[in-house]
């Protein structure tokens, strides 16, 4: 099983200090930030919409590594779970637009949850500002081993054969699991019959113990299960082969082009940032990207690299939310 350096472990472990830090900071004299030359002048904070130890917190302190290595100034990871990650990107939706409060950006409050919610304080394509995509978390759609199924295709015929009858694994609608096969339902007009679970972990469990036919994964998490054959792997939703799983064809090879449904991490601020802030973050965010430290990490967790300047995250961000609202609004 791929391991998380030590320096990630520790730095989840103390999160709560660090939460601490940052409120105290906050707290303090009003800021101001400096010229773009002198930026940043102030202590920064990455807010974090999940808990500490999974693929968003590790990537979020990855990043916050870099930029404090580079600029010597201290960037404080700041955990604000719940609401499906709503909280963390409402603080950063109402923060002063100083480029000294970030969002690590993730598609769930931003392209998933403005469609399960009634309403929300924050606009996320308006009230939030794209910095950089700096990597993706690719899925792989797994079944258990001992299923009849060995191909994408075979599961697809026996699908259309018996409509609403096979069942799959989700942590409950607007999860990944959930997203990747309404996508994938969609593109290749089959319908499966979703069971909810309360958590991933059990989602994991169903699949793994053939409790259900079939379940989208990140592939860090089905890697482990995967390569003590406990899984076995269909197909990726990338566009290209996923370099951990070079043995597994995309579902836009299996014969659906165009296909692809990722989930980006990246970094955002409020709106409205100054423009050689925001220039300034872009640039020092490719620095960290280009090192082989963080290359190394993304790779060797599962993930992929894959960096995007404001512009390109911006469409990618807009992209995702119109499908998603096809998908999602009522």
């Amino acid at each position: 099983m791929k391991a998380y350096p030590s320096w990630a472990r520790a730095a989840a472990r103390h999160a709560a200090v660090l939460c601490m830090a940052a409120t105290a900071f906050a707290s303090g004299a009003a800021r101001a930030a400096g010229p773009a030359g002198t930026y940043p002048d102030h202590p920064v904070r990455l807010i974090v919409t999940y808990s500490p130890g999974g693929a968003f917190d590790f990537i979020g302190r990855l990043l916050a590594k870099g930029l404090q290595d580079l600029w010597g100034q201290a960037v404080v990871v700041e955990n604000r779970p719940g609401a499906s990650g709503a909280i963390g990107a409402d603080l950063v939706a109402r923060a002063k637009p100083d480029g000294l409060t970030l969002l690590i950006g993730s598609a769930g409050p931003v392209v998933v949850v403005p469609f399960l919610r009634d309403s929300l304080p924050y606009d996320p394509l308006k009230d939030l500002q794209p910095v950089a995509m700096t990597a993706i978390i690719p899925n792989v759609l797994v079944v258990g081993a001992k299923s009849r199924y060995h191909t994408f295709k075979e599961l697809l015929d026996d699908a259309r054969a018996r409509p609403g009858q096979i069942d799959y694994a989700s942590s409950g609608r607007g999860d990944s699991h959930q997203m990747s096969m309404e996508h994938m339902m969609r593109a290749t007009g089959v319908r499966l019959n979703e069971i909810p679970y309360k958590g991933g972990a059990p989602a994991v469990v169903a699949v793994s113990s053939g409790e259900v036919s079939a379940a989208w994964l990140a592939v860090s998490t089905a890697l482990p299960l995967i390569q003590t054959g406990q899984v076995r792997p269909l197909a990726v939703s990338t566009n290209v082969r996923v370099p951990d799983l070079p043995g597994v064809p995309t579902v836009a090879e299996s014969g659906y082009p165009g296909f692809e449904v990722i989930y980006w991490i990246g970094v955002m601020g409020p709106a409205n940032m100054p423009p050689a802030v925001l220039r300034k973050l872009q640039a020092d965010l490719r620095k960290v990207y280009d090192t082989r430290e963080y290359r190394d990490n993304i790779e060797k967790t599962g993930n992929m690299m894959r960096f995007g300047d404001a512009e390109e995250y911006g469409r990618v961000i807009r992209a995702d939310y119109a499908r998603n609202k096809q998908l999602l609004a009522p």
